[in-house]
C-alpha cells in the first residue's frame, strides 16, 4: 500500500503554512513576480495574492520582497526568511515521507478495513472540495481544461497551465479534488436554459440558508454524497426569496477551480 502526507507549519495559532504555500513561494522565487507564479502554479493573481499577503501579515519576518526594494514594478523575490521556510518544509516533508514509508513496510494495511483514504479531506479554507473523476484533457499551448464527473453524474471543468497538468500527473481516470471559493459561485433561480460562457452549471436543492447583515450562506444538495456552498450578498438572496427546498443552479467559471490530487 502507498501512503502519502501533508505537512502544515503554523505562523501563528490560526496561519498555516500548507503545501500549496510553499509550492506559490517556489514559483516566486523561480520567476521572480507573483503575477508569473500565479501562472505557474495554475491558479489566479488575486488569489495568489492573499495568500501570499495573508502570510507576510501572519509572519514576524517577511516572506515576500520587492526584487529591487522600494522600486515600483521591480518584481517580487523570496526573502532571506522566505527561502529558510522552504527548506525547513522540504527537511521535515522528507523526513515524515521516510518514516511513513517505514511503516508501510512493516504493516500490512491490507488487512485492514479502511474505505477511501485517499479522499480524506484537505485543510483549506475553500469551503467548495468535490471529489471527482477525469474524464477529458484537452491540452493547449499554454492552457489545460480538465472535465471531470461528480458523483452525481454532473460534469465540471477547470482550466490550469499545462505545466500544472503535468506537475499533478493529471490522466482521465484519475481521481482529483476541484477546490473553488464559496464567493466564487453565482446562483440562479428558475428552470429555463441559461445563456453563459460557462460551461459550469450545477443543479441542487438549498438545504440551508443562512442570511446575515451583509452576506447570505448558501448550501445546496448536489447528490447524497456532495454539497456546494455560495456566498452572495444578502440583497440577491432576498430579491431571489431563497428559501430552504428550492431549486437553483450554481455556476463557477473554469479558472476560479483548484485541482488537488
Amino acid at each position: 500500500m502507498k501512503a502519502d502526507v501533508n505537512l502544515e507549519l503554523f505562523l501563528s495559532e490560526d496561519t498555516q503554512v500548507l503545501a500549496k504555500h510553499i509550492q506559490l513561494l517556489k514559483a516566486v522565487k523561480k520567476t521572480k513576480s507573483i503575477t508569473k507564479a500565479a501562472d505557474f502554479v495554475g491558479i489566479s493573481y488575486k488569489n495568489a495574492w492573499d495568500s501570499l499577503d495573508t502570510l507576510n501579515n501572519k509572519s514576524h519576518k517577511p516572506l515576500i520582497v520587492r526584487a529591487d526594494g522600494n522600486k515600483k514594478n521591480s518584481g517580487s523575490e523570496l526573502s532571506e526568511y522566505g527561502e529558510k521556510m522552504i527548506e525547513i518544509y522540504d527537511a521535515i516533508l522528507e523526513a515524515q515521507k521516510d518514516f511513513l514509508q517505514r511503516i508501510c513496510e512493516k504493516v500490512d494495511f491490507n488487512d485492514i478495513d479502511i474505505v477511501n483514504l485517499q479522499r480524506m479531506s484537505m485543510n483549506l479554507s475553500a469551503r467548495n472540495q468535490l471529489c471527482c473523476e477525469i474524464t477529458h484533457i484537452n491540452s493547449g499551448a499554454v492552457n489545460t481544461e480538465v472535465i471531470a464527473r461528480l458523483s452525481n453524474g454532473s460534469t465540471l471543468s477547470a482550466t490550469i497551465t499545462v505545466e500544472s497538468e503535468k506537475n499533478l500527473a493529471l490522466k482521465v481516470g484519475k481521481k482529483v479534488v476541484f477546490i473553488f471559493k464559496a464567493p466564487a459561485v453565482i446562483l440562479v433561480k428558475g428552470d429555463e436554459k441559461l445563456n453563459l460562457s460557462t460551461r459550469n452549471q450545477l443543479k441542487g436543492k438549498v438545504i440551508e440558508a443562512k442570511i446575515g447583515a451583509v452576506s447570505a450562506e448558501i448550501t445546496m444538495k448536489l447528490s447524497d454524497e456532495q454539497t456546494l456552498t455560495a456566498i452572495i450578498t444578502k440583497d440577491s438572496a432576498m430579491d431571489m426569496q431563497i428559501g430552504v427546498g428550492d431549486e437553483l443552479t450554481a455556476v463557477v467559471k473554469s479558472s476560479q477551480i483548484i485541482i488537488g490530487v
